[in-house]
C-alpha cells in the first residue's frame, strides 16, 4: 500500500507566502527552528504539517499575516502533505513537551487512520481533533 496523501480540499483557497519553522526533537525537548536558523524551546500551539518528504512545519496557531490567521495551506504552500494539525506543548517552566496533537486541519482533514504518516510524532500522545463543517476558509 502506498503513502496516503492529503490534498487541499480548497483549491480555490490561495497560500500565503510566509516564513515557516522546522520542529525538531534535541535533546529530549521539542525545538522550534526558524528560517533564520534561530532555535526556541516549543510552548502553547502550533499549526503543524508533514511534507510529503517528511519535513515538519510549524508556525504559532495564534499566528496571523494582515487579518487572517496563517492557516495550514500556507505552511503547505497549497501542496498535498503527509499529514496536518495542531501541536500541544506545555509552557513556563515545561516548555518543549508535546501534551498532544491532532488532526485538526479544514484544508486537509487527515483521517486519524493515517496517524503514523507524523512518523517523526509520538503516536501515544495523538487525539483526534473536531472537524467544523466543510466550508472554505477565506
Amino acid at each position: 500500500m502506498g503513502l496516503k496523501k492529503f490534498p487541499n480540499l480548497f483549491p480555490k483557497d490561495s497560500p500565503r507566502i510566509i516564513q515557516r519553522s522546522r520542529l525538531v526533537l534535541k535533546e529530549g525537548k521539542w525545538r522550534e527552528v526558524t528560517y533564520k536558523r534561530e532555535e526556541r524551546t516549543a510552548s502553547g500551539v502550533y499549526n503543524f504539517i508533514v511534507t510529503l518528504e517528511g519535513i515538519v512545519f510549524i508556525r504559532r496557531a495564534s499566528a496571523r499575516v494582515a487579518d487572517r490567521a496563517i492557516s495550514h495551506i500556507d505552511l503547505a504552500k497549497g501542496e498535498a502533505v503527509k499529514y496536518a494539525g495542531r501541536l500541544y506543548f506545555s509552557g513556563r517552566n515545561n516548555r518543549g513537551i508535546l501534551r498532544k496533537w491532532t488532526n485538526e486541519s479544514g484544508h486537509y482533514r487527515p483521517g486519524a487512520e493515517s496517524m503514523s504518516n507524523a512518523d517523526l510524532l509520538p503516536q501515544e500522545l495523538f487525539q483526534p481533533g473536531q472537524f467544523k463543517s466543510l466550508i472554505s476558509l477565506n
